[in-house]
């Protein structure tokens, strides 16, 4: 019989601050506001003027999103720049 694994770090529904950093949880919050809304990658691509290629690696967080970008984002998204630069209240950890 083989041992039985050892327990891995459960995996977390959402970023934080404190383990990820902003960049990460701009990402987070950018991919939930698009699906939230069935908006692709091209879709994002076309609202923010840049390639589709550069939206991927801002998706998975190879690349920062960049300021004007995030507030492209929110204009479209219908909401304040700072609801996709906050950690959702609910994951929030106190500094």
């Amino acid at each position: 019989m083989f041992p039985a694994p050892s327990p891995l770090v459960p995996p977390r529904d959402l970023f934080t601050l404190r383990h990820d950093g902003l960049a990460a949880v701009v990402a987070g919050s950018i991919r939930l506001e698009s699906a939230r809304r069935g908006l692709s990658q091209r879709d994002l691509a076309a609202l923010t003027h840049i390639s589709p290629t550069a939206v991927s690696r801002r998706i998975n967080g190879a690349t920062p999103w960049r300021l004007d970008e995030i507030g492209d984002l929110a204009l479209a998204f219908g909401c304040r720049v700072r609801d996709l630069v906050e950690p959702p209240a609910h994951s929030r950890v106190r500094f």
